[in-house]
């Protein structure tokens, strides 16, 4: 299992590229998956190994699952299979996912344990300030929820 943490700030070049992060470089490897975090919320990249453990789940969803294979078809309509970094560590998110999540120039790439999502700065920053000022609330949720 891949062990993603920290954030970093970088920016979208004008042809939709980004350089990965350095200290990220290794663990994503060189065959990867850019598509959506688990809760669709943001673009994520999914090392090989990670992304097969996501599809061996899904695989495991009943066929009549009507809610279930609306996840699938949301979290696999909008995956980008076999991606590697150019000789300078840089990445083309796809478009369709740029667009959707309003992604211009400024980003945060964001570890997330097995994974890594890549933010729109503004919101990330916003969505910092309102989780560091609601930490008592999200503790005592944590705290109750997984005892």
């Amino acid at each position: 299992m891949s062990d993603f943490a920290g954030s970093y700030d970088h920016s979208l070049d004008g042809k939709g590229r980004v350089i990965i992060p350095a200290a990220f470089r290794d663990q994503l490897g060189e065959n990867f998956t850019v598509g959506l975090s688990p809760d669709g919320n943001v673009i994520a990249l999914y090392p090989y190994e990670e992304w097969e453990k996501s599809t061996q789940w899904m695989q495991r969803l009943h066929p009549m699952d009507k809610q279930g294979n609306a996840y699938k078809r949301l979290i696999l309509g909008s995956a980008y299979t076999g991606n590697s970094m150019d000789l300078q560590g840089r990445v083309l998110l796809p478009a369709k996912l740029r667009i959707k999540f309003n992604l211009t120039k400024d980003i945060i790439f964001l570890g997330a344990t097995d994974h890594l999502e890549i933010w729109d700065a503004a919101l990330y920053n916003s969505e910092q300030e309102k989780a560091f000022d609601g930490r008592e609330a999200l503790l005592d949720y944590l705290h109750e929820t997984y005892k």
